[in-house]
């Protein structure tokens, strides 16, 4: 059996003006009744790459890694603990087709894409045609009868993604794979709307508002595998669940632990799985120095925007307008709660990528020293060092400075944190700790050494080096380009300027 497996960019799960609006070939495929097709979808995160990542993996993306700043070429492994793998391992020939260079670089241990030289030239995202002409090279070569898996992603809101996405469901009706195949089509997460929340946003991934957390879904499943007739469902159901669903149709057993559970019993027997469940998303990581993350159950949504804690109940006011925590305090502290252990399942989940991290850096060679580690951003990497250094160390808190004999006070090793987008606070931090401290150690999020970047710390200085390492791109992409290096920094550090107070 074949599997298809169709992803359009950055689409809304309603009608809208822009080319994030709710395509019409979805709109002609609830109206058919040609499939399953979900009315109600939550994505885990309002941007591709950590969207594809969860429901690639059933986990959450805040689980996943801390930092998404990191280099790409750092990004950990996903290679065993994903939903592709159980497929290879019964005998599936996966490929995929993917419209961007990045995209294909971060997901090449799973989705094997498909790449020539020339494909992603310069800054070239592939066009829909280009994606259409593709699969159809890869489809061609096909047996109905194979077990083939195969992954095509169509760039964001392109113009003729409508055109050709149509294109090819004519293609897969007129060979024999619509009726006899797993075809999956959907959106990896919605787009902001400043129409409907009033809130200009730059980037579409820092919102968290329900437009640009809703994506579209459409699920076609064989006879073989379901006797439950085609429809439109209300009920809700989250994206990380996606392939935990068809890996359970198809009585695929997944080994390792993730977060995600099968939806089948909706689609069977029109059982509300969801209607209890608690589910955590997000717009940035752990590392990153602003917090939003959304708590939802059923119909109530609690919203941290920056340590600012909303409750919303989203059946009567989806535009997220009333805060209504004091109204329902039981509901409010359910989802705190989670909330708060969630962020302890995430420390704990990243503290093995933080060990290996650790044993690869110079830290390790600190024997008997008293150890400063200020107050600093990021703080879940404060507490890691403190907690692990301390076994073989002294560790000197502000309190305890002063206390110390004025023979010690120039003995002390200081640990600092290298912000790579502008270097806010370090400087401050080493006129502050430099009559106590003999050697710093100036670390980034990878505990890399990095002493000898303290040059290039500064605004100017990070805004200069930006342009002139995208200066082949500026025509191409100069807005996202210009909102990137001159407006993000600056947002970025006002969030981490609290930590060097």
């Amino acid at each position: 059996m074949n599997i298809f497996w169709i992803l359009t960019d950055s689409i809304c799960n309603y009608e809208r003006s822009d080319l994030h609006g709710l395509l019409p070939i979805y709109k002609e495929l609830q109206r058919n009744n040609e499939g399953f097709y979900f009315e109600d979808v939550i994505s885990q995160f309002p941007s591709t790459n950590l969207s594809l990542f969860s429901f690639l993996t059933g986990r959450f993306p805040y689980y996943i890694f801390p930092d998404y700043y990191r280099s790409i070429e750092n990004l950990p492994s996903l290679k065993y603990k994903n939903f592709i793998e159980p497929l290879k391992e019964r005998d599936y020939k996966v490929e995929s087709i993917i419209f961007g260079r990045e995209q294909a670089t971060i997901l090449k241990d799973i989705l094997n894409p498909f790449y020539e030289s020339n494909m992603y030239k310069g800054d070239h995202w592939l066009d829909a045609k280009e994606v259409y002409q593709y699969f159809i090279q890869k489809v061609e070569k096909f047996v109905p009868s194979e077990k083939n898996f195969l992954f095509t992603f169509f760039r964001p809101s392109g113009p003729k993604t409508n055109h050709y996405l149509r294109k090819i469901i004519d293609y897969l009706k007129e060979n024999n794979y619509w009726e006899n195949s797993v075809i999956i089509i959907n959106s990896d997460h919605g787009f902001y709307d400043k129409n409907l929340y009033k809130k200009t946003k730059l980037l579409h991934f820092d919102d968290i508002h329900q437009s640009s957390m809703q994506p579209v879904l459409f699920i076609k499943l064989p006879s073989k595998l379901t006797s439950s007739s085609p429809r439109s469902i209300s009920k809700r159901v989250y994206l990380v669940d996606l392939m935990e669903t068809v890996l359970d149709y198809l009585n695929i057993n997944i080994p390792y632990e993730r977060d995600s559970s099968s939806f089948k019993e909706l689609i069977e027997n029109k059982i509300d799985v969801n209607r209890e469940r608690i589910i955590r998303g997000d717009c940035y990581l752990m590392f990153q120095a602003v917090k939003r993350t959304m708590i939802i159950k059923s119909e109530w949504k609690l919203v941290n925007n920056n340590g600012i804690f909303s409750l919303y109940n989203l059946t009567k006011d989806h535009l997220e307008n009333q805060d209504v925590k004091n109204d329902y305090p039981t509901i409010y502290n359910e989802l705190y709660q989670f909330y708060l252990k969630s962020e302890l399942k995430a420390y704990k989940t990243f503290q093995s990528l933080l060990l290996s991290l650790y044993e690869k850096s110079i830290l390790p060679k600190l024997r008997s020293a008293n150890v400063i580690i200020p107050r600093q951003f990021p703080p879940q990497l404060v507490r890691f060092l403190k907690e692990i250094l301390e076994q073989h160390n002294t560790i000197i808190n502000n309190p305890g400075i002063s206390k110390l004999d004025l023979c010690d006070k120039q003995g002390c090793i200081t640990i600092l944190f290298y912000n790579r987008l502008t270097g806010i606070g370090i400087k401050k931090l080493m006129r502050k700790y430099n009559k106590y401290t003999k050697r710093f150690i100036i670390l980034d999020t990878e505990l890399n050494e990095v002493s000898n970047q303290l040059s290039q710390t500064g605004y100017l200085k990070f805004v200069l080096g930006s342009v002139w390492a995208r200066r082949k791109l500026l025509f191409q992409r100069w807005k996202e380009i210009v909102v990137w290096i001159l407006y993000f920094p600056l947002y970025f550090n006002k969030h981490a300027r609290k930590y060097y107070k």
